[in-house]
């Protein structure tokens, strides 16, 4: 039952003694946003970042070690979210641009408010029971991914 829970990220599983790895992504993510301004720079390009003085390989690689260390610790302790990563980072860029310092927070909320939506509407939909937060993520989060798409295409052509 708890491996079904958790291929399908499901809150009701998470109880005290399950969460505490949450505090490490915490630390992980403010780690990001300090670096925030670095990975901007480095998003612009390995020369770009050269001539700035920065350590182009060192800043990807930071970058890259600390969503996998928060992304590992987010699964281990929840499960599966479908879609989270995919449509919330996409959605804050087109709203305030590349700048990671301007993104990251607005991504953070975003997801937070996102997940949240989707745990409440699991549990109202067919109350008394609970559809796990993936499925509902997972509905709303295809829709909303294949409007941007689709939106992104018909202004092309």
């Amino acid at each position: 039952q708890s491996l079904g829970a958790w291929t399908m990220g499901d809150f009701s599983v998470v109880l005290r003694g399950r969460y505490e790895l949450l505090w490490i992504v915490a630390a992980l993510v403010g780690l990001a946003i300090f670096a925030a301004d670095r990975f901007t720079v480095a998003g612009m390009g390995r020369d770009f970042a050269t001539n700035l003085g920065l350590n182009h390989r060192r800043i990807v690689g930071t970058g890259l070690t600390l969503v996998a260390l928060v992304s590992a610790a987010v699964l281990v302790t929840v499960g599966t979210i479908p879609f989270l990563g995919l449509i919330v980072p996409n959605i804050a860029a087109l709203a305030v641009g590349d700048n990671m310092r301007r993104t990251l927070p607005l991504s953070l909320v975003g997801g937070v408010g996102l997940v949240l939506a989707c745990d409440i509407l699991g549990r109202i939909v067919i109350r008394p029971y609970e559809i796990p937060i993936g499925g509902t993520m997972g509905i709303l989060g295809s829709a909303v991914f294949l409007f941007l798409l689709l939106r992104g295409r018909s202004r092309v052509a």
